[in-house]
């Protein structure tokens, strides 16, 4: 009978040879390249995130962009408009004048979710005033308060003299005073008590009155949709594939340092109380038991009350409750190994027992080692969210857990926002598929196992 060759470049030939682990690698490499992707993303992104100023001109909490592709009339995208025309003149001594106009058909079955002004010149004016014109040939003057000339801003900004368009139609002001209703004021039909859109063409003007000659530095009318990218947006108009992306680093940085502590010092742990046995032994596996014994999650809960989590303090913590679980099966593999008699006859020639312990034990302890660090790494990475769902992550990062927490503090799952759900909670789980379908196939490379 021929002797199986265990030998390094074995090991890497009957993992090539599995089809799960080169599925689980194919997986990983393309993980590592996204992640590679968000380190190169600016720091000042992931500060941003936790500034909902930040986000103010994108639309809150819409669906993600494709679902246009199954319903065209109901879900679109935001369009930034240029100027068609701009012009500037002197109409007296000291008096400057600049009109700005856009123009855009509008054919969708709802309007806009918000429109932002984006207007910035060289000197502060004195006056600015928006001409809405709509299909029907009705045109809205809006004034613009002097405190948002030369800053961007939205329907909500402009209010007033659109809630007196409304009451002057409808006859009331309405009770709820958000973007959507104001823009429904500017694209639905007053014939229909602004219920029903109008479509066709439609010209926005705006005049700036200055004292100064000006010039018209940045010029953008904005349409919010009421979808956006690949994953949707959240409460604050944060897009949820940003935060799926500047969180991949993380994750995979705590559920890799978790599982790197926890096996390493549990497969030297278990394995030294195998091959030591007896009292020693008891002792050992009596200590792992009390480990084993802490309730993870209220214990992590209570050593955050005490120090501020940062990402290597919450690693460590959590591998310092891990590693029991490793150590009991190191020590069982121990056991075996102990009763093999190469073992026997290294102590009969009196070779010390630190030398017996690396020669013999801990090579053939290391191919598995390697198995459960790889499969160790979805459970650092869950433990880790679960922390973070719960109000504890380290400071200034984005996790998954945070995200579905901010989900459950805003009842995404109550105001029938799935995607702010959907996509992060998919993701702790995309990211274990690779290291389980490695970890597995590591294993039977180990055990060997066809």
């Amino acid at each position: 009978m021929s002797k199986r060759n265990v030998g390094f470049s074995s090991y890497i030939r009957d993992f090539l040879s599995s089809k799960i682990g080169l599925v689980g690698l194919i997986i990983l490499i393309i993980l590592l390249i996204f992640t590679g992707i968000a380190l190169s993303i600016p720091a000042k992104v992931y500060v941003s995130w936790n500034n909902p100023a930040a986000w103010n001109q994108y639309p809150e909490h819409v669906p993600p962009a494709w679902l246009s592709i199954f319903y065209p009339g109901k879900y679109f995208t935001t369009e930034e408009l240029s100027p068609i025309n701009m012009s500037l003149y002197s109409p007296a001594k000291n008096i400057f004048v600049a009109i700005i106009t856009y123009q855009f058909n509008w054919s969708k079955v709802l309007p806009a979710y918000n429109v932002y002004f984006i207007t910035s010149s060289n000197v502060t004016p004195i006056e600015e005033v928006i001409y809405w014109s709509k299909p029907d040939g009705y045109t809205l003057q809006v004034n613009v308060p002097a405190g948002v000339f030369n800053v961007p801003f939205d329907l909500t900004s402009i209010r007033g003299d659109i809630l007196s368009y409304i009451s002057s139609i409808t006859g009331k002001t309405p009770n709820i005073v958000n973007s959507t209703v104001l823009s429904s004021a500017l694209f639905n039909s007053p014939k229909s008590n602004f219920t029903v859109i109008e479509q066709g063409k439609y010209v926005v003007k705006i005049e700036i009155v200055s004292s100064l000659p000006m010039n018209i530095t940045k010029s953008r009318l904005i349409l919010l949709g009421n979808s956006y990218g690949l994953m949707g947006t959240d409460y604050f108009g944060r897009p949820l594939d940003l935060g799926i992306l500047l969180g991949l680093p993380n994750a995979l940085e705590i559920g890799v340092l978790t599982s790197l502590v926890a096996v390493l010092v549990g497969v030297f742990v278990g394995g030294i109380s195998g091959y030591l046995g007896g009292n020693k032994d008891s002792i050992i596996q009596w200590v792992t038991l009390v480990f084993l014994a802490l309730p993870a999650l209220p214990f992590l809960v209570a050593v955050s009350f005490v120090a501020e989590p940062n990402i290597v303090i919450e690693a460590l913590l959590i591998a310092f409750l891990s590693w029991p679980f490793y150590a009991i099966i190191a020590r069982s593999m121990a056991l075996s190994i102990k009763s093999n008699s190469y073992v026997e006859a290294d102590k009969l020639l009196g070779i010390p027992s630190y030398r017996v312990f690396f020669t013999h034990f801990m090579p053939r302890l290391i191919p598995i080692t390697v198995a459960y660090m790889v499969l160790g790494v979805p459970a650092g990475i869950l433990l880790a969210q679960t922390l973070a769902f719960l109000g504890i992550a380290p400071a200034n990062i984005v996790t998954w857990g945070g995200i579905l927490d901010a989900a459950e503090t805003y009842q995404a799952q109550v105001n029938g926002w799935w995607w702010w759900v959907v996509f992060p909670g998919a993701m702790v789980v995309i990211v274990a598929i690779p290291f389980v379908l490695i970890g597995f196939a590591i294993e039977r490379v180990t055990l060997g196992e066809r």
